[in-house]
């Protein structure tokens, strides 16, 4: 149950390749913690690490992308069309709309990090498969919609998203 390194996007990725990262730690956080339901298997010590990664990544590294998404892009990607403007009125209303289906898989995580030892909290399957699936339906209506729309905007609006994301990610001073 290893976890990917995770670090502050560099300044030279593009705008796009910063977010696909993003959404592939997505699915694969979402994944761990569908692993963490049903590996009975797996030492105690790696359990605790692989939820305390869960919720790590869920609590500090989720916000940042979607701040990103909605502070960055939304404001940049509106008026480029009705169906942009659907697909960021949709990804603004299910950032919110995740807060639930994130605290129903974050509360056995917390569960497992205190007793790593005994099973998983019998609710983190079914709480992880509904974070999989919203999370899936979710990136790939941004994929398909908003990252071609980001991918057609002007170097100066690139390079300030660029900046904006970098900033909101680096260590404070």
């Amino acid at each position: 149950m290893r976890t990917p390194r995770l670090r502050a996007t560099p300044p030279e990725d593009s705008v796009v390749e910063a977010l696909a990262a993003c959404h592939e730690r997505i699915r694969w956080f979402a994944a761990l913690a569908q692993t963490l339901a049903v590996r009975v298997d797996a030492a105690a010590a790696d359990r605790a690490e692989a939820a305390a990664a869960v919720i790590r990544y869920f609590t500090v590294a989720l916000p940042l992308h979607a701040a990103d998404e909605d502070l960055a892009l939304a404001p940049r990607l509106r008026a480029l069309g009705p169906r942009v403007d659907d697909a960021l009125a949709a990804m603004t209303a299910e950032h919110l709309d995740h807060a639930p289906l994130l605290a129903a898989v974050l509360a056995p995580c917390r569960a497992i990090v205190a007793a790593p030892t005994g099973p998983a909290p019998r609710e983190l399957g079914a709480a992880a498969d509904a974070l999989a699936a919203a999370f899936a339906t979710h990136l790939a209506e941004e994929e398909a919609v908003v990252f071609p729309a980001v991918a057609v905007l002007p170097a100066h609006d690139l390079a300030a998203i660029r900046a904006e994301m970098f900033a909101r990610r680096a260590p404070p001073s």
